[in-house]
């Protein structure tokens, strides 16, 4: 299959608390697009923005509550193939950084959470997976449908702005 890149710029990740709805355009998520889907994470880059020293307490986890009606990306943020010359599969992952109602990272202590804390003052965060220990996605229903890079005063996270990348490869 071919990998994939979605790009956010200028989102002001605003902190929330663990197992609370999402901020509008406070966060970047990822959802299969069909109940067979897989999708693999094979990395997420955070790069800080800040103007100032602050915590920016970034982790990806899976959503408790799914979001309804995802809003389609605008620039600056993007969504593509990898690989110029590469094809679209027929079930597109849906990524998005708002939407009608917005998702809810799990709180649940038997999800899995990927910590990716970061200090926001020009900081970079760079989490690349090792072969087989990719983050997957799979589209059958919360809390495996979709995954979500949240910034959480619950890991000590402060509001702040940063640019992301995610790179993932669906099946």
């Amino acid at each position: 299959m071919a990998k994939r890149i979605f790009t956010s710029a200028g989102l002001t990740f605003t902190a929330t608390a663990a197992g609370s709805v999402a901020t509008t355009s406070g966060y970047m998520a990822l959802k299969a697009g069909a109940v067979t889907q897989l999708v693999d994470v094979l990395e997420i880059l955070v790069s800080g923005k800040n103007s100032a020293s602050v915590v920016g307490g970034f982790v990806y986890k899976r959503a408790s509550t799914l979001e309804t009606t995802p809003t389609a990306l605008a620039a600056p943020h993007s969504d593509g193939l990898m690989l110029p010359a590469g094809t679209a599969i027929s079930s597109t992952v849906v990524p998005f950084v708002a939407a009608a109602t917005q998702t809810t990272p799990s709180n649940t202590v038997t999800d899995a959470t990927l910590q990716l804390g970061m200090n926001a003052f020009g900081g970079i965060l760079r989490w690349n997976a090792q072969t087989f220990q990719q983050w997957q996605i799979l589209g059958s229903g919360a809390p495996g449908q979709e995954s979500v890079l949240v910034n959480l005063t619950t890991y000590g996270g402060a509001t702040t702005p940063a640019d992301a990348h995610i790179i993932y490869e669906p099946y």
